[in-house]
């Protein structure tokens, strides 16, 4: 469950730069955080906090520039955290984590990225779509069920991370009967942030039971890859356990198993807030609703809107390998940049009313799946989840909230951990 939001002291309209920061970094502390990066845009769209060391940027240029400067703007990996922060040195959860490929930089990175782009090949792909419509379908048409007659169904826990785990688990080739079980695995390895105040022996514990999951599913991928070699099946792993005539060297099992799990991970987390922001946004928006429910032709556009105006991923961070400038503003060496990539998805300087959510939008191109050397590995196939969900939405033209969602409390990822729907109007 999210934690409630902190009190504003003022409207968000008169917060200065100082509290909108507060609140957009603090865990739970937001639960509609666009208000608070259209307000940061306005009064300091390059905010440097001395306090933290810490600059943010949410306009869409400074942040297209970040990303796409790897060697200007390397990723924050385990060497700086080790360097700059020794006090808060990683968990062993966190270390395993950082040791993949979303922490890593070149030339790590680039040999990672490589061995593992072969799994999200066009041709496994298009592979999927055919299932991943069957499965889009099932889901739907349970939620119609559920949500009938007026009755309020959870769109979370009947559609986005069912799907999610079944797209995610097909890709990997974890079988069905295992999918569950590392998905609650899953979830233990990655505890939701502390709430204030928090018993520090219910933290130790927490972290405990963090690294023996951790550990746990990272042996279970490591042997999924050693049975792959041995039987190679259809899936993302056999791909990065086949041998190739060009190759200098190879995953070995445990980088696979420590690989596998961020991409599993982060994937179903992406995949199910996305779906739900989806969700989200078209139960609030019926004109839009109509428009999709009426052409599932229009689906692929839609599909791109859905991701500029909700987003998953709402900050990445950074840190600057040179004193480097964004206005007037210096950003020392080694100091973290932090990206707003929900708000420069709704910069008004590159997206015309970007706070509308517009299906019929005619060029969508965002930040919401990241860019440059660490433009998500997944993206083509989140799109294709996302297209298949609303070419599906004839299924559901009736679709309302009924009642408050219950959103994610960070804005690391963020959408809804419950969203109450229902599928039927009002007699």
């Amino acid at each position: 469950m999210g934690r409630p939001p902190l009190v504003a002291l003022a409207p968000v309209g008169d917060l200065e730069a100082e509290d909108v920061v507060r609140f957009v970094l603090a865990p739970g502390a937001v639960d509609d955080p666009f208000a608070y990066y259209r307000r940061l845009r306005d009064i300091a769209p390059v905010y440097r906090s001395e306090k933290l060391d810490m600059t943010l940027l949410s306009r869409h240029a400074d942040c297209l520039r970040v990303l796409t400067d790897a060697r200007t703007f390397p990723v924050v990996d385990a060497a700086w955290i080790r360097a700059r922060q020794p006090h808060r040195a990683p968990s062993s959860s966190q270390e395993q984590f950082m040791s993949s490929l979303f922490f890593q930089n070149p030339p790590a990175h680039t040999r990672l990225r490589r061995l593992l782009a072969r799994g999200f090949s066009t041709r496994q792909l298009l592979a999927l779509r055919e299932p991943v419509r069957e499965e889009v379908t099932r889901v739907l048409d349970r939620l119609a069920e559920a949500g009938s007659g007026g009755r309020a169904a959870d769109f979370q826990e009947l559609v986005a991370v069912p799907l999610a785990l079944r797209v995610l688990g097909g890709l990997l080739g974890v079988p069905v009967e295992d999918q569950a079980r590392i998905w609650e695995l899953l979830l233990r390895a990655i505890p939701a942030p502390p709430a204030p105040g928090t018993d520090p022996v219910v933290i130790a514990e927490t972290m405990r039971r963090a690294d023996v999951a951790s550990a746990e599913l990272v042996d279970y991928f490591s042997q999924l890859g050693t049975a792959r070699r041995k039987d190679p099946q259809g899936d993302l792993i056999s791909a990065c356990t086949a041998d190739h005539a060009d190759d200098l060297d190879r995953l070995t099992d445990r980088e696979l198993g420590l690989a596998m799990l961020p991409i599993f991970g982060s994937g179903i987390t992406t995949l199910s807030d996305t779906l739900g922001n989806a969700a989200h946004a078209f139960a609030t928006n019926p004109g839009q609703l109509a428009r999709v429910a009426g052409d599932p032709a229009a689906a692929t556009a839609a599909a791109a809107e859905v991701l500029r105006f909700g987003g998953t991923y709402h900050i990445a961070r950074r840190y600057a390998s040179q004193a480097v400038r964004f206005d007037d503003v210096e950003v020392p060496e080694g100091s973290v940049v932090v990206m707003l990539l929900s708000s420069a998805n709704r910069d008004a300087t590159r997206y015309a009313d970007g706070d509308t959510f517009t299906v019929d939008r005619p060029e969508v191109a965002t930040l919401a799946l990241g860019a440059g050397i660490h433009h998500c590995l997944g993206a083509a196939l989140a799109r294709l989840v996302v297209e298949e969900f609303c070419a599906a939405l004839h299924r559901l033209p009736a679709l309302r909230l009924a009642g408050n969602p219950v959103w994610r409390p960070s804005l690391l990822f963020f959408g809804p951990v419950a969203l109450p729907v229902s599928t039927s109007l009002p007699a």
